[in-house]
């Protein structure tokens, strides 16, 4: 999060828009492929100018939008971490296991850096534990991994999901604001058939009616609900899970970097609380270890 000294978030960016020229703020939208004459992938104009209009106590702005059969969710945020530091950590592509490990749904993820590009294996499955035979295991690769003095674009693309969901991508953009902030953009994407949207329906209208998402809609400005609901709690995690990477980055902070990321979580108790704390490092510890030995078994050429 946004923690430079003494001076609150707001005001420090209120004085980053006076640089600004714009007056009123454009429609912002991901950058999901590489990027040609080094053009950063982030309009931060744009973005600060929406992070300073949304009804959040953080320097967050959330977005989501849903058509023809594809569901997207992204976050622009201020992070109290320089960008050099930030490129220096996500260049390392052992570090995306790390980040995406934390998230409750995920109980391993395993790269093949012998791949070219480098595949790297996610098995999800249900928030209780499971066994990665239990999972569901799908192939993401870096379908961008570019890293520039002014900006860094990454996009992990997974061509196929479970449950007839397809073309997922996790994307982790960056662009720095300042010597010590840097303006990132996290989004999560899949697209879906006609079978699962109407199971989600019938689940989002049943068991998950509870379940909201971030942003608002609405004359009422009611939260987001059903799969923009959903596909927002889950880069809501992803973003959170590189906020506790970048917390505790080294291979010894692993239980550092659970226990923060869960309590992170915590600031969003209507959207984000699921496990206590306990039954999480629980669970993860337990995954862990079979991630660490198919981790093993991919470094020996056995996956």
């Amino acid at each position: 999060m946004y923690r430079t000294g003494n001076v609150p978030w707001n005001q420090r960016l209120t004085a980053l828009l006076l640089l600004s020229s714009l007056t009123t703020p454009v429609a912002l939208a991901a950058a999901t492929e590489p990027l040609e004459n080094g053009r950063p992938p982030i309009d931060t104009d744009a973005a600060l100018r929406a992070i300073r209009q949304a009804d959040f106590a953080e320097p967050i702005y959330v977005e989501s939008r849903e058509d023809n059969n594809q569901v997207q969710g992204g976050i622009y945020v201020l992070i109290d971490t320089p960008f050099k530091t930030l490129r220096e950590k996500l260049a390392d592509k052992r570090s995306w296991c790390e980040i995406i490990f934390l998230h409750f749904n995920i109980k391993a993820c395993v790269l093949d850096m012998k791949s070219d590009p480098t595949r790297v294996s996610i098995y999800s499955g249900r928030l209780y534990y499971q066994s990665p035979e239990e999972a569901t295991r799908n192939d993401y690769v870096f379908e961008a991994f570019s890293f520039r003095d002014n900006y860094l674009n990454t996009v992990l693309h997974g061509p196929d999901g479970p449950f007839g969901t397809r073309d997922y991508r996790i994307v982790i953009q960056a662009v720095p604001v300042d010597e010590h902030t840097t303006l990132a953009h996290v989004s999560y994407s899949l697209h879906y058939n006609m079978v699962t949207r109407v199971a989600q329906r019938v689940y989002f209208a049943s068991a998950g009616r509870h379940r909201i998402g971030f942003s608002r809609e609405g004359t009422d400005n009611t939260p987001v609900r059903g799969v923009r609901g959903m596909v927002e709690r889950n880069t809501m995690r992803f973003y959170l899970a590189l906020e506790a990477f970048l917390g505790a980055p080294e291979p010894n902070q692993r239980d550092e970097r659970l226990e923060r990321w869960h309590t992170l979580t915590l600031q969003y108790p209507d959207q984000l609380k699921e496990l206590d704390l306990e039954t999480y490092l629980d669970y993860k510890s337990k995954e862990r270890a079979h991630q660490d030995n198919l981790q093993k078994n991919a470094d020996r050429g056995e996956g």
